[in-house]
């Protein structure tokens, strides 16, 4: 049992010094897994099973649909749309276009599944209409790292399909449990912004607001209800599966490209480009994540913790603690998936035998990865916004800190109500 723990550290330590000598993660996984199975197990040919098995899954080609999904609407125009509505609907908020930020993420979010796309579709639009109209930098940087996050809360996610299929889980069952913590994270968000302009008006100026204009925003949200009906509402009706969803949603955005009429040859061409880009990452880091879990299950390091967790005697709530904290500090130097991957493996044994919920823990899982997307020095989302905005890195963080700790109250009100989560799959699919 000692023995097995030890060789786990080791080898996530190997992995931790490719990373920091700048190999790509996958790479660095893959790696250290296979230098695992070599030293320690001696039969390395494992590992071409590994590949082949964690790759041979339909359900994955949902990962590059969502990925086209959202390549084509960052280049159609899509999300000027977008937020021009919301910019028009939420005027009348204290906060003005900085809740337009996160109004305007979160409908991306409804209709994409990564966060660094929809805080970098979003923020392309708002940086410069915000620095135009004076509201505060800061507040500005901030709102838009934190609402990009709700990208793989707010379904279809990403994040969701590789948990799906890591912890055996319906993917379609994530979706919808995501729905009511994802607007419940959007408003307070923007409960935050609100109470923030009103002590210090000097953030935001006062945005002009008319019923009648407000309505005019309606119809330009129209890319963001058409996609949403379609992708979301056949999983949410039990019509299609998530992959045919994404299937669905990759024609739905192809189709608004070309009713805006930028389904040019070039466009085309970068969105696919790009797609294989992230793809090839994504499917880099899974297969190389694998590998290293496969090796942990050979060592029997997954039921070693689980009985070192149970025969200890911690209440189920300090282990649960103790796992946040874990992937709160994973999250500073991993992304989502490559967390996923590594850890949940290791995890639901102890997770299972303590009695959380799968579902219920995959959105708390998802919660951890935003708080990841915005933690340095790793958080994609800072980088993304701090390349649009051109300003430093350090003043994207301290914008981004107070939406560090709403994220934590989330995931405390998640943990300590998990209705949130788990009560709408259980009206629309059932226990």
């Amino acid at each position: 049992m000692d023995n097995a723990l030890l060789v786990g550290l080791l080898t996530l330590f190997v992995a931790l010094v490719f990373m920091l000598l700048g190999v790509q993660v996958g790479f660095s996984l893959s790696l250290a897994g296979v230098l695992a199975f070599l030293v320690f197990h001696g039969k390395v040919e494992i590992v071409g099973n590994v590949f082949f098995d964690s790759t041979n899954n339909f359900t994955l080609t949902a990962v590059p649909l969502f990925v086209f999904l959202g390549e084509i609407l960052l280049r159609c125009g899509a999300s000027e749309t977008i937020y021009r509505g919301t910019s028009k609907l939420f005027a009348w908020i204290p906060g003005g276009l900085l809740q337009s930020n996160i109004a305007s993420c979160a409908l991306f979010a409804a209709i994409s599944g990564s966060s660094p796309a929809t805080a970098a579709t979003i923020g392309t639009v708002a940086i410069p209409a915000l620095e135009k109209r004076g509201y505060d930098t800061r507040m500005t940087l901030g709102s838009l790292a934190a609402g990009g996050t709700l990208g793989i809360l707010i379904p279809p996610s990403i994040n969701m399909i590789v948990y799906g299929m890591v912890a055996d889980t319906s993917i379609g069952r994530l979706f919808i449990a995501g729905v009511i913590p994802g607007i419940l994270l959007s408003l307070i968000f923007m409960a935050y912004i609100a109470v923030a302009v009103m002590r210090h008006e000097q953030l935001a100026p006062r945005e002009r607001f008319s019923f009648r204009e407000a309505l005019r925003g309606i119809p330009d949200l129209w890319p963001a209800a058409f996609l949403a009906t379609i992708v979301l509402g056949g999983v949410f009706v039990g019509i299609v599966t998530a992959t045919e969803a994404a299937a669905l949603g990759a024609s739905g955005a192809m189709f608004i490209a070309a009713i805006l009429g930028e389904l040019t040859r070039k466009n085309l061409r970068t969105a696919l480009t790009n797609t294989v880009m992230v793809s090839c990452m994504v499917m880099l880091i899974y297969v190389g994540a694998m590998i290293i879990t496969s090796f942990f299950g050979v060592m029997g390091l997954p039921r070693a913790m689980a009985r070192v967790v149970l025969e200890s005697g911690i209440g189920k709530y300090w282990v649960l603690a103790g796992i946040y904290l874990l992937y709160i500090i994973l999250g500073c130097f991993l992304d989502g998936v490559s967390m996923i991957v590594l850890t949940v493996p290791t995890l639901l044994p102890i997770l299972d035998a303590l009695g959380f919920d799968r579902v219920w823990f995959g959105i708390v899982l998802v919660v951890l990865c935003e708080v990841g997307f915005i933690t340095p020095p790793m958080g994609l989302n800072l980088y993304v916004i701090q390349g649009i905005s051109q300003r430093p890195f350090g003043e994207v963080v301290r914008g981004v800190v107070p939406y560090f700790w709403l994220m934590l109250v989330g995931l405390l009100l998640f943990t300590i109500f998990p209705s949130l989560a788990l009560w709408l799959p259980s009206i629309m699919i059932g226990k």
